[in-house]
């Protein structure tokens, strides 16, 4: 959360994070509520930005910049309470992040609220690309 002031902002917490999977949690607190005491389609879209954020950006070699280049969420159901977020890559993506000089994965996110549900259905499609540019000659 120290590079991204937001997530910070809102309250994400990183509860496990391993080379191929990421879950963070994020409270229903009053200020990243809607108007009906949910949290807001923005606070979780957010939550699933963060998962999977974290987990490319831990990967990608320090000469690399990781970006995010879609985010697809699709609203299917009132959340209940707090959220549950799980991102994770395939060994296959982590191999490639790691040896390709750019490229881009498309990461599975799961986000699941108090009542055991998916309140929101997230594809992130993350690239990553070289911090310095190629001189062209």
């Amino acid at each position: 959360n120290s590079m991204v002031k937001l997530a910070g902002t809102a309250g994400i917490r990183i509860e496990s994070l391993t080379h191929t999977n990421a879950r963070v949690s994020l409270q229903n607190k009053k200020k990243i509520q809607n108007h009906i005491g949910g949290l807001h389609a923005c606070s979780m879209a957010l939550a699933a930005e963060s998962a999977t954020g974290i987990l490319i950006g831990m990967n990608v070699r320090d000469t690399h910049l990781p970006l995010i280049k879609s985010m697809k969420v699709d609203f299917v159901r009132r959340c209940e309470g707090n959220i549950n977020v799980e991102a994770s890559i395939t060994e296959d993506d982590y191999k490639r992040i790691h040896e390709e000089e750019k490229g881009e994965v498309l990461v599975k996110c799961t986000v699941i609220d108090e009542s055991g549900k998916e309140p929101i259905k997230a594809d992130m499609l993350w690239a990553w690309i070289p911090k310095q540019r190629r001189s062209k000659l």
